[in-house]
């Protein structure tokens, strides 16, 4: 359980899924998200909650 808390507050790599480019901090992306319902609703940190949710990223160049 602890574990889990510990992973939810961790940084998480994401990277574009087009290109497999990994996403710097300040840089631009757009991420597609499908919305969970209110009990899947993650609380956590907005790069550990787009690598787990988002169903595709895509950075600048692949836009």
């Amino acid at each position: 359980m602890l574990d889990k808390i510990k992973d939810a507050f961790t940084s998480k790599k994401i990277n574009c899924t087009m290109c497999g480019k990994e996403i710097e901090e300040g840089e631009r992306f757009v991420a597609n998200i499908t919305m969970p319902s209110e009990k899947d609703m993650l609380v956590s940190r907005l790069d550990n909650a787009i690598a787990r949710t988002a169903n595709s990223v895509l950075c600048t160049k692949c836009l």
